[in-house]
């Protein structure tokens, strides 16, 4: 499916580069967290 998703849509593509595992998921969660967090308007 994550190869083929973009087919239909001219000039788009995709491509993959392997698997993670849980424990590499769970640090692209908290990554992006910290950026998100970082880069939040202070209220």
């Amino acid at each position: 499916f994550f190869e083929h998703y973009k087919d239909l849509e001219k000039g788009k593509w995709v491509k993959l580069d392997g698997w993670g595992d849980a424990a590499e998921a769970r640090q692209i969660l908290r990554d992006s967290m910290t950026r998100y967090t970082d880069q939040a308007p202070k209220a």
